[in-house]
């Protein structure tokens, strides 16, 4: 059974074959990777590992895209995966925030291997002036020795 009318059109459709101005321009810019790779020596324990620096400016994060591989880390360990305190180009600071991209994911199960969760709609974006730090927290259980953090960050510039 078909429902009445289709097929239907999104508004970014139908904008653009009637040719109207503000239509949602296609996305021209490449996608860039930030890749980290991190191999734990500094014996067992909780704690956190800067994994990469994201360039300065304007920058949209595309958490679908990037990705977070972790080896199996003690019982109970989990991870986060958020952005150091950074300044915005006005000069306005702008908070760490341990859970920006990952929250509270369970390494200790098991290894993991999968896309940034957060957030929830699809993308971040970060305007600053020297640069985001993107860090690691390690909770409730412990990361070891030889235990490994890998993975990427895709972004576009501005926009």
């Amino acid at each position: 059974m078909a429902f009445t009318g289709s097929p239907t059109k999104s508004t970014e459709y139908t904008n653009q074959v009637d040719g109207n101005k503000k239509a949602a321009p296609f996305h021209d810019k490449p996608v860039r990777y930030a890749p980290f790779s991190y191999t734990h020596a500094a014996g067992a324990g909780i704690g956190e590992v800067n994994l990469v620096r994201l360039p300065p400016g304007r920058i949209v994060v595309l958490p679908d895209l990037s990705r977070l591989v972790t080896s199996a880390f003690a019982a109970n360990a989990d991870i986060h995966i958020g952005t150091r305190a950074f300044t915005n180009p006005d000069g306005t600071a702008v908070a760490e925030d341990d859970n920006r991209f990952a929250d509270n994911e369970d390494a200790g199960g098991g290894a993991l291997d999968k896309a940034f969760p957060l957030p929830a709609g699809g993308k971040e974006t970060l305007d600053s002036r020297d640069g985001v730090i993107v860090y690691a927290m390690i909770d409730t259980g412990n990361i070891e020795d030889n235990d490994t953090i890998d993975g990427y960050v895709a972004y576009v510039s501005g926009n």
